[in-house]
């Protein structure tokens, strides 16, 4: 190879590569209510990893994380402008700047932001890790995402704007299960799923997480000592204050329950099943 093919070669060579050819950009590919605040607080206890939360949400500029994002990676003022208008640029400017400072740097995407960007092509890109963290209990999740959104509380203490890590205990917040809404959430999330997996899955940098698998932790310190070559003591990051049944906070219990089993694996119940 003579020097010119050499020059070559190196300029197109994948910018976020490690110098064995593996990626140093990761992104968690996720929904609401699927665990992804425990997956980056494990992932924050690895001394060369970096994990941000949902900074390319449409408005994360106009969210106080944004302000830390930019004073933690010293990003330019242009950056506010490419996170508007030219998605990719922003998260390559991203990259740029905080692997700098550590050898892996992520964030996490839920399949509804920014849907249809070319940023999710760019993730598909060779120095790119996926991680595709799903959540099998759809009914569990659905009202998970009620709660949240009825209480309003998505924001763990000292978090960085993402979904909260911390579940309120208080009964008295019911909320209601609406049949129509549930089935077009149901297989939206199933069909997101099934999308990730399809382009994705067939790359040797994809890996899937199933929200159960969190808790376990010696099959996060495993897979992490296999994704980033570090192995953790792993320490749990999530309290789980919600632990009754789901249809407990419920107004209308007996509409939902034909629907309490449902899964993305074995089958969704039929309308019909009421």
């Amino acid at each position: 190879m003579t020097l010119a093919d050499s020059s070559v070669a190196q300029t197109e060579r994948p910018p976020f590569l490690t110098a064995n050819g593996q990626p140093r950009a990761f992104v968690i590919v996720s929904s609401a209510r699927s665990g992804s605040n425990l997956l980056v607080g494990y992932l924050r206890q690895l001394r060369e990893a970096a994990c941000f939360g949902e900074i390319l949400r449409s408005d994360f500029v106009d969210k106080p994380g944004w302000q830390k994002l930019v004073g933690r990676l010293d990003l330019p003022g242009a950056a506010r402008e490419l996170h508007v208008t030219d998605l990719t640029a922003f998260w390559d400017l991203f990259l740029g700047q905080g692997l700098r400072r550590r050898r892996w740097l992520g964030a996490k995407a839920f399949y509804y932001h920014r849907r249809g960007d070319p940023v999710w092509e760019r993730f598909a890109s060779v120095d790119h890790r996926i991680i595709h963290l799903w959540r099998d209990a759809t009914f569990e999740q659905y009202v998970s995402r009620l709660l949240a959104v009825a209480s309003g509380e998505w924001k763990s203490p000292g978090g960085d704007g993402d979904e909260a890590s911390q579940e309120e205990p208080d009964l008295a917040a019911r909320v209601t299960f609406d049949l129509a809404d549930y089935q077009r959430y149901r297989e939206t999330m199933k069909a997101d799923i099934e999308a990730t997996r399809a382009k994705y899955g067939g790359s040797g940098r994809y890996v899937e997480v199933e929200y159960r698998q969190l808790l376990d932790h010696g099959h996060v310190g495993s897979l992490l000592e296999e994704l980033f070559g570090e192995r953790i003591d792993v320490t749990e990051t999530l309290r789980r204050q919600r632990g009754r049944p789901k249809t407990e906070y419920l107004t209308n219990p007996a509409e939902a329950a034909p629907f309490v089993a449902d899964s993305v694996v074995r089958g969704f119940a039929s309308a019909g099943a009421q």
